[in-house]
């Protein structure tokens, strides 16, 4: 994969990342609570945590967090903002945490999916490897069905400017660019995943998923209208 797709610019940072409305991260932080609740799931490894946004807000509510990411401008920044997460600089297919050391592992903001097939394989089980028995994961990936129906050019309205976005899905993979007002460029992409296909890539690595939910919503049947799906999945079955 070419070294300069999935590299988040500094642009990326200031125009997505830095204003990300709270009513956002409140139903997100929610949804993960209602997900892997306290006291059952009190360790948390944050994946591709950024500058620690959910990271500090799960440490407030209580969770020792630990979070990781390969930026180090995040993880430095991340460290200023303080508020009790420890953070790890780790590319994601580096990282092996301790067997057990977690309850909980959450991918967060389609953080998943970024390698070709057997190194996404290999990362999720890297993850799974560090919860103990009926730990949980939580992925938040892209919607397939909503960018099949939704390819081509749009412009992003944001407190930094305008930015034209341009997607497309190939196969099994959704490719978006991004243009920043001053012409500079990022180049995303993701292997996408349906229902059936993660609960496949999740029972080979002994997880099992218990639900698949639209927009932070698991009463939400996963359909083409929402562009995000977030999948449950558990260490070697329910908890008892």
């Amino acid at each position: 994969m070419n070294p300069k797709i999935n590299a988040y610019s500094r642009q990326w940072f200031d125009f997505f990342h830095i204003d990300i409305d709270e009513s956002r991260t409140g139903r997100e932080i929610a949804f993960i609570c209602a997900c892997a609740p306290l006291p059952d799931f009190r360790n948390v490894a944050d994946i591709c945590c950024g500058m620690g946004r959910l990271a500090r807000a799960l440490s407030n509510t209580g969770y020792a967090v630990t979070g990781v990411d390969r930026h180090p401008d995040a993880v430095a920044n991340a460290r200023k903002l303080g508020g009790g997460p420890i953070y790890v600089e780790a590319d994601v297919r580096d990282y092996r945490p301790e067997s057990g050391a977690f309850d909980l592992v959450i991918i967060m903001g389609q953080s998943f999916g970024y390698f070709d097939v057997v190194t996404n394989r290999a990362v999720l089980g890297q993850l799974a490897a560090g919860l103990r028995q009926g730990g949980r994961v939580i992925v938040d990936l892209w919607n397939p069905n909503f960018f099949r129906t939704r390819q081509g050019k749009r412009y992003l309205k944001t407190t930094a400017g305008e930015v034209m976005e341009n997607k497309q899905v190939r196969g099994n993979r959704l490719l978006v660019e991004l243009q920043y007002p001053d012409g500079g460029r990022d180049q995303f992409e993701w292997q996408l995943f349906s229902p059936n296909e993660m609960m496949r890539l999740a029972e080979s690595l002994d997880l099992t998923m218990l639900a698949s939910c639209s927009d932070y919503d698991c009463a939400s049947i996963v359909s083409g209208g929402k562009p995000r799906t977030q999948f449950l999945l558990e260490r070697g079955g329910r908890l008892q």
